[in-house]
């Protein structure tokens, strides 16, 4: 199996749809979301109802937990508290009700997938380094972890308690024998890590090959979307910059 894994969207059309283009052509079979599919970005609904259709595992994030008033909105710095309200706004009902009922984690008996931290999901922690993801890596049983949230790529290897810095924003890791993996697969939609290209992840199962995958996009057009929209503009200006 070939699975596509992407998180952060934030209502990033232009984003997703690269990504999903770039996913089908290194042969990606199956997709899984780890979460904030909206906030930030002015496609909100059609962010929703793409994830909807391309991926079979979709969490819960917390922007789209305050988006439906699971989060109360003063969790939020000024700007993105006025993104979560313009995009709670324009939800359906239907739409509410999807992202309501979304768990905030996955465990199969390949890997376990969580927006934020494995250990405490619905207390939002960040996964940013290799110490993070070593505590990360320890809350589970699982050999690979996938999780979004800090909008960095990055993929830490651990073995013997000593964690190792594999990957970081794009490329990819031959996963070696007595090893655990976490991966963040960064943001389709705001990437923070200086890059502003859309960062998403791809494992082949098969091949024991993890990878971190970068796509441009069209943005301009996100920016003026969200411009049009009457957002921050500072959340037009970070896109750019990687920030």
């Amino acid at each position: 199996m070939r699975l596509g894994l992407l998180s952060d969207i934030h209502a990033n059309l232009e984003a997703l749809d690269a990504t999903l283009e770039v996913g089908t052509q290194r042969g990606v079979e199956a997709w899984v979301c780890l979460g904030d599919t909206v906030g930030y970005g002015a496609d909100p609904n059609a962010c929703l109802k793409k994830v909807q259709n391309k991926c079979t595992v979709v969490l819960l994030g917390n922007h789209d937990a305050a988006a439906v008033g699971s989060i109360d909105f003063g969790f939020f710095n000024p700007v993105a508290r006025r993104a979560a309200q313009w995009t709670a706004e324009r939800l359906s009902a239907t739409e509410r009700h999807y992202l309501a009922s979304l768990p905030m984690a996955h465990v199969n008996e390949a890997a376990h997938f969580v927006h934020a931290e494995p250990n405490r999901p619905q207390a939002w922690g960040y996964v940013t380094d290799i110490w993070d993801a070593s505590e990360a890596l320890a809350a589970t049983n699982a050999d690979h972890c996938f999780v979004g949230h800090s909008h960095t790529a990055f993929i830490c290897g651990l073995s013997d308690g000593v964690p190792r810095l594999c990957a970081s924003q794009a490329g990819s890791v031959i996963q070696q024998e007595g090893y655990r993996y976490l991966t963040n697969v960064g943001s389709v939609g705001q990437p923070r890590d200086g890059d502003w290209r859309a960062s998403f992840a791809l494992w082949d199962q098969e091949q024991d090959v993890l990878e971190l995958v970068r796509c441009s996009y069209d943005i301009e057009r996100t920016q003026k979307k969200i411009r049009d929209a009457g957002l921050p503009e500072f959340l037009a200006a970070r896109l750019a910059n990687g920030q």
